[in-house]
């Protein structure tokens, strides 16, 4: 399968005078490179880590395209890869693209059962890999995943000694400069799959143009500086790795530093030795970095952006990243099929930014529909409808193209409400719902409410099923470092305190180490409903 162009089923594409197209990923790094040969692009985030130039990138992926081209890499082939956040990984991806491949890069969290389903699905020709990360060997994976993947011809390997018939990419590197690529600025250029926790990932696709709409219109709300420095938190496999700390650099010539695993009090120390400007990520992430025994104000005085997004982001997390440290903290919200739906921008009410997902980004339209598809009144619950040049154009497999509406929107699957002012809110999802004595409550808010109690870390809640009531509210809770505990009857006391619904207050307390979260932070939600189903 050679996902070039987008299925048939995809969404209409979206027209946006002025402009498009939008650059391809190599053709950004060949004009920074050519401008700011020397600026720094990246600084590895660990003692002693190297410094890499615009130059060093730039003739990185040359040679790497060179070795691929050696491979007979073309174009429409996909080049799957799961690499650490590593120098390697930019170069590839620029690579490929050279190329007018297909750049997959895989989440780190996925293993063999995952990693095979997606070189099957793909048709992946190479898959790239390292060799032991974090106590796994990912050759012996890939063997494997070689082994039930009928497409794939090569496996290269990082940084590693190859095995069982894999060869080092290192030693395919060449200095020849492969022809440059005869694909359009709307042809499917990067396919990402979604980390679902219940199903099979789904392949997304994207073109230079969505991708570049995600870049642009993000600089619109934080025009960019070549002085910014931010922090990379999070895998560079994930869809906001690529647009934010490789695309986001290449257009305005800025730095970023990488972390190939995540420290909380490693990352406090980067911030304060490299200047950073924008340090943000999910909320375990600035959970982890506000909890750092060596965190302090002076430590993170240079940042001036801290953002979040994902579903449980909570107001009293935003408010506490604002006040600890001392910048614009702002929420956003978006998926892999649409990165950067909505976000929260200078000049918006500290309320909004605190309380909302911000406003649709510059270009894109949330719509909220009732059960029936039809537009609900400002202030009404509905599903969000997205729609926006930074909209993915389908889904490899197509029959999942059903959830694109006739007129081009994609459904979400997400709950939220429109105020007056335009800002959006993020409620839940239409699958987080707890259905208790047959009424619809939303996890998202009740958990709102208990990130505010004193004694909370942090806290997911669910629904578990309950003979009399159908399901009742079971409340998933971190404690604080300084509470020993909590019971029940505080838990109670604290919501009826807050005039929350009598429905909405938790019958049932557990009380855990850390909640179970995949690769881009978002709680496992079907793990803990496993756990407590018959507590």
């Amino acid at each position: 399968m050679r996902p070039t162009r987008p299925p048939d089923g995809r969404r209409p594409r979206h027209e946006a005078a002025g402009e498009w197209p939008q650059p391809s990923l190599w053709s950004m790094l060949e004009t920074r490179a050519a401008r700011t040969p020397e600026r720094v692009y990246l600084i590895e985030g660990r003692p002693g880590g190297r410094q890499y130039t615009f130059a060093d990138l730039h003739v990185r992926a040359s040679r790497i395209a060179a070795a691929l081209h050696r491979l007979g890499v073309g174009l429409g082939d996909v080049v799957s890869w799961q690499l650490p956040n590593w120098l390697e990984g930019v170069a590839l991806a620029a690579a490929v693209d050279r190329l007018g491949a297909i750049s997959n890069p895989i989440v780190t969290i996925y293993r063999e059962q995952e990693i095979t389903f997606v070189c099957r699905q793909a048709g992946s020709r190479v898959l790239v890999v390292p060799g032991v990360v974090r106590g796994t060997d990912h050759r012996e994976i890939a063997a494997a995943v070689r082994a039930a993947s009928p497409d794939l011809e090569h496996v290269l390997t990082v940084r590693a000694e190859p095995a069982g018939g894999m060869q080092a990419l290192e030693a395919l590197e060449a200095a020849a400069v492969p022809p440059p690529s005869p694909r359009g600025p709307d042809d499917v250029s990067m396919l990402f799959y979604t980390s679902g926790t219940t199903a099979e990932p789904k392949g997304v696709l994207h073109t230079p143009s969505t991708l570049g709409a995600v870049n642009h219109f993000h600089a619109k709300l934080f025009p960019p500086s070549a002085d910014d420095r931010t922090l990379l938190q999070f895998p560079l496999t994930h869809i906001g790795g690529m647009v934010l700390f490789v695309m986001h650099q290449l257009r305005c010539g800025s730095s970023a530093v990488f972390m190939d695993t995540y420290d909380p009090e490693l990352a406090v120390e980067l911030i304060a030795e490299h200047g950073v400007t924008a340090a943000g990520g999910p909320p375990a992430v600035l959970h982890g970095m506000l909890g750092a025994r060596g965190f302090s104000a002076e430590k993170v005085r240079t940042v001036r952006l801290t953002g979040s997004g994902a579903a449980d982001v909570s107001p009293e997390l935003m408010r506490t990243a604002k006040e600890r440290f001392g910048s614009l903290a702002y929420r956003s919200y978006g998926m892999t099929e649409c990165p950067i739906l909505s976000c929260g921008a200078p000049g918006d009410p500290e309320e909004k930014l605190h309380g909302t997902d911000g406003r649709p980004s510059p270009g894109c339209t949330a719509r909220l529909v009732d059960d029936t598809g039809r537009p609900v009144a400002p202030g009404v619950e509905g599903e969000i409808e997205a729609y926006g040049p930074q909209l993915c154009v389908g889904y490899l497999d197509a029959a999942l193209n059903v959830a694109f509406t006739a007129d081009g929107f994609f459904r979400t699957g997400d709950l939220g409400v429109l105020d007056d002012g335009g800002f959006l809110r993020i409620t839940g999802r239409r699958k987080d719902i707890i259905i208790r004595k047959g009424e619809n409550l939303s996890a998202k808010g009740i958990e709102d409410v208990l990130a505010e109690h004193p004694k909370v870390a942090d806290v997911a809640v669910i629904g578990v099923p309950d003979a009399a009531s159908g399901e009742r509210v079971c409340a998933c809770v971190v404690l604080r470092a300084a509470a020993t505990a909590l019971s029940l009857g505080e838990v109670a006391a604290f919501m009826e305190m807050r005039h929350v619904m009598r429905q909405k207050i938790p019958e049932q307390l557990e009380i855990v180490a850390e909640l179970p979260r995949n690769a881009t932070g978002k709680v496992r939600k079907d793990v803990l409903r496993a756990r407590f189903r018959t507590s």
